[in-house]
């Protein structure tokens, strides 16, 4: 797997595919509702991309979360930033986020608990 992995990313090399410099996460999620997401983070532009979801749309929610020590132990709270969806084969491009912002992407909608 590593061998094919290296030589598609050269061949897309050669052909002049250049990956953008930046952080990329992919998240999988299998079983009742099996979702896969692709994100790219670069110079303050957030690009979501949904390559599969049982539903036809990956739904993602954008938070910021932030924590504090209390005598109790560690008190985090999620402030959400948006909340939008992507069609299969879609993508969505986001600017402004904060640095560390967090994400969920699902193959269904959520209901917001705000």
């Amino acid at each position: 797997m590593q061998y094919l992995t290296f030589l598609l990313g050269s061949l897309l090399a050669m052909l002049g595919y250049r990956e953008p410099h930046g952080q990329t996460s992919i998240v999988r999620v299998s079983g009742e509702q099996s979702v896969l997401s692709r994100t790219t983070v670069s110079g303050g532009l957030a690009r979501f991309q949904c390559l599969q979801s049982d539903s036809g749309n990956c739904f993602y929610r954008l938070y910021r979360e932030q924590c504090s020590d209390e005598a109790a132990g560690e008190l985090c709270r999620r402030q959400p930033l948006d909340d939008f969806s992507v069609m299969v084969g879609g993508v969505r491009e986001v600017h402004g986020l904060p640095a560390g912002f967090g994400q969920q992407v699902r193959a269904r909608e959520a209901q917001r608990r705000d």
